[in-house]
């Protein structure tokens, strides 16, 4: 055999075993989930968040953190300026991909993101809060930048916040779907740095959350 077919069976063996091992290495809640926020995306494509289409989405969303809202509660301005769906968006995602008992389901991103804090030393925890200087984030995890002064990492308790999922790692940046985004569900793509860890050139990002439910 000429050393050019060598080089060429052995070439495409090294794509085809990277292929497998991308593929493999997301677990099939990973992958699931973010099926399920891509479909969410696809969903609010001309919808923000009073579009009378919109009303009976945003109620499955509110319903995942225990609250019970009706669809003509959804077209009141009073309740969508006292209540942002931005977590119960989050909580939805991991909700429809199956986490079942192992998301701690909140209103607040806080209610997700203190517990994920709490178990960042705990390796068999579902999910892990780092320091944004301590973990790269990968496809399935969540992102969290805080919208209170001062507030962050070391803050306790309940603080103006939001979290978005990660959908997509790039070179020199990431992929995210959040909710209640200019009062829809959008895509977002923010900066990372050589490392893989994401900055704060876009938000004052403060906690990326390993997701580790399988």
């Amino acid at each position: 055999m000429k050393k050019q077919h060598i080089l060429l069976i052995f070439g495409i063996g090294i794509i085809s075993s990277l292929g497998v091992y991308l593929y493999l290495r997301y677990s099939s809640f990973q992958k699931n989930i973010v099926r399920v926020a891509k479909k969410e995306l696809e969903k609010w494509t001309s919808l923000s968040e009073k579009s009378v289409n919109a009303s009976s989405t945003l109620v499955k969303y509110w319903k995942s953190v225990g609250i019970h809202f009706n669809s003509n509660q959804m077209q009141s301005e009073a309740v969508q300026s006292n209540y942002p769906w931005s977590s119960a968006f989050i909580s939805y995602l991991f909700f429809k991909a199956g986490a079942k008992e192992k998301f701690p389901y909140a209103s607040s991103h806080s209610g997700y993101f203190q517990v994920a804090k709490a178990n960042r030393d705990i390796k068999s925890a579902p999910l892990r809060g780092f320091r944004i200087n301590e973990y790269a984030p990968k496809v399935g995890d969540l992102v969290v930048y805080s919208r209170e002064l001062g507030a962050g990492y070391d803050t306790t308790g309940f603080f103006a916040s939001h979290g978005e999922l990660v959908i997509e790692i790039g070179n020199g940046f990431i992929k995210t779907v959040g909710g209640n985004v200019s009062n829809t569900v959008k895509s977002s793509r923010y900066t990372t740095n050589q490392k893989g860890m994401i900055t704060k050139n876009e938000h004052p990002f403060f906690m990326v959350i390993q997701n580790n439910i399988r």
